[in-house]
């Protein structure tokens, strides 16, 4: 519990959108490690299961974080994704 007050503090202070925490997104299996269930309020923030948040770490949201942030990641990632399939190439200088 001491983690996520201090994740929400943390992202109070630096949100990019000056908005407040109201979301803890945890992995489904760490919450029900730790005996939490979905909608519970920890440190005032609304707890959420999410698939895409690793065991062990957790994310968290606000009211003022734009709808299409996290679509925007998975683009970004799938551009990586191709680009990190070529095969790279490397030459010497000639003397």
């Amino acid at each position: 519990m001491e983690a996520v007050c201090k994740a929400k503090e943390v992202h109070n202070r630096t949100c990019p959108w000056g908005g407040q925490a109201t979301e803890v997104h945890l992995a489904f299996f760490d919450i029900e490690r730790i005996g939490w269930e979905e909608g519970d309020v920890i440190c005032g923030l609304a707890v959420v299961g999410d698939q895409s948040v690793a065991t062990g770490m957790m994310r968290v949201t606000c009211d003022a974080e734009p709808d299409n942030l996290h679509e925007e990641e998975e683009e970004a990632e799938e551009v990586v994704d191709a680009v990190a399939d070529r095969e790279l190439v490397t030459t010497t200088p000639r003397d």
